[in-house]
C-alpha cells in the first residue's frame, strides 16, 4: 500500500486533483493535494455499515496508535480516516506500513 500511496500522491500533485484507488479489500485510498503537503484518506463506502461511534471508540482506546488518523463521515454515509502529510521542500513525508495498517485497523 505504501507504493500505491506514493504513486497516488505523485499523480495528485502533478494533476492538482484527487487521485483515488480501490484496494483489494474494497477500501478506497485517496490523496488530495494541499498547498503544503497532501491529505491522505482511507475509507469504506456506506455499504460497509460501519458505525462512526465504533471507529471513535477504537481510536480513543489506543490514541497513541490511532490518534493521528481523523475520522470523517461523508454525506453519503461513507466513513474515512484522514491524515495530513507534510511537505519539506520538494519532498513530502511518507506514511509507514504501520501507520497505514493502523488506518485499516480503525476501519475493520
Amino acid at each position: 500500500m505504501e507504493e500505491l500511496l506514493a504513486r497516488l500522491a505523485n499523480e495528485a500533485r502533478m494533476q492538482q486533483a484527487v487521485a483515488m484507488a480501490t484496494l483489494d479489500n474494497g477500501m478506497q485510498l485517496f490523496a488530495y493535494p494541499l498547498d503544503e503537503g497532501m491529505l491522505v484518506a482511507l475509507g469504506v463506502g456506506p455499504e460497509a455499515m460501519l458505525e462512526n461511534e465504533a471507529v471513535l471508540r477504537k481510536r480513543a482506546e489506543d490514541i497513541v496508535r490511532f490518534g493521528a488518523w481523523l475520522p470523517a463521515m461523508f454525506n453519503d454515509g461513507s466513513l474515512y480516516v484522514l491524515r495530513r502529510m507534510v511537505e519539506h521542500g520538494d519532498d513530502i513525508s511518507s506514511l509507514t506500513a504501520d501507520e497505514l495498517n493502523a488506518a485499516e485497523e480503525l476501519l475493520s
